[in-house]
């Protein structure tokens, strides 16, 4: 959750903001109808919730190396991002819609191709012309989060934008922006939990014991500590968690009942230690996984 600056005239920059994840900074432009926040540079691969983005990403990063990358370099079949696209053109101080993808088109309901910037009946036209005219000034991408009254039924949205040239030989004169609706609560809760600095799995008992219960999410530093693949691995009831670690070279070592919480503690092969908690809570069983020691580090 980001915090947010008092009520200005749109498209008033404003000093860092501190992200929830403690320490990645954005920028945020706020005014009564426009929510915009963005950041650049080192901090812009932290942020993405959507994995395509970040594939767009990399694309372009790999692609600058020497200079702004063209439109070709763009549109390829490794670009996962393609459909999500809006590619606008810089007309006189004005941006024109020359592209847009067909998953951008059904999510807002409406082909904005052939239009210019300046036509959008919406809050934040002026925010995102400034942030154009930013990306192609500074040839470097910025990922913004908005609110938009273009879909007023997704929370909000999250989109990287790109500096490109048209072709060899030429300046860089277009932006391209990706821009990935997020409007389910499942989506904004996991959010959460992959900002949090221990491992989290949150289960639904299946019976009034909580004997066992099926594990509905996990949290990316979770998935990171116990090493699971990109499918999830084959964990999905909380009885497949003992064997797991198992599996993994986790050996237990002690464990402690409280009167609210067990507290279970494991040891793998490279001699770290971690603190796993299991909570029975009013409709969930809640496990937090922490290493409490790394391994020592060699001497001599």
């Amino acid at each position: 959750m980001l915090a947010s600056p008092k009520s200005t005239a749109p498209g008033t920059l404003h000093r860092p903001i501190v992200t929830a994840r403690g320490g990645e900074r954005g920028i945020a432009y706020r005014s009564e109808n426009a929510h915009v926040q963005y950041w650049t540079g080192q901090d812009i691969p932290v942020e993405f919730n959507a994995e395509r983005l970040m594939s767009a990403y990399r694309l372009w990063s790999d692609a600058s190396a020497l200079d702004v990358p063209t439109l070709g370099e763009m549109s390829t079949a490794d670009n996962a991002a393609i459909n999500d696209h809006m590619l606008y053109l810089n007309v006189d101080g004005d941006y024109l819609v020359v592209s847009q993808g067909v998953d951008h088109i059904r999510h807002i309901n409406c082909d904005l191709r052939g239009r210019l910037l300046s036509e959008f009946n919406t809050p934040i036209v002026a925010v995102m012309n400034e942030l154009h005219d930013q990306c192609l000034a500074s040839k470097q991408a910025i990922y913004v989060r908005f609110a938009s009254d273009f879909a007023p039924d997704t929370l909000y949205w999250e989109c990287l934008k790109l500096p490109l040239r048209a072709g060899p030989g030429s300046t860089a004169q277009m932006v391209m922006n990706y821009s990935i609706p997020v409007d389910n609560k499942t989506d904004i809760i996991q959010m959460v939990l992959d900002r949090a600095p221990v491992g989290v799995i949150a289960a639904v008992p299946l019976g009034p014991d909580h004997g066992d219960a099926r594990i509905v999410a996990i949290n990316a530093r979770a998935k990171k500590l116990l090493k699971f693949d990109a499918n999830g691995s084959r964990v999905h009831y909380i009885r497949d968690l003992a064997p797991w670690f198992g599996n993994i070279g986790w050996t237990r070592t002690g464990m402690t009942i409280g009167a609210n919480k067990t507290c279970f503690s494991y040891r793998d092969k490279a001699n770290h230690v971690y603190a796993v908690t299991m909570e029975p809570l009013k409709r969930f069983v809640l496990f937090t996984i922490a290493e409490t020691r790394s391994a020592p580090q060699p001497t001599g």
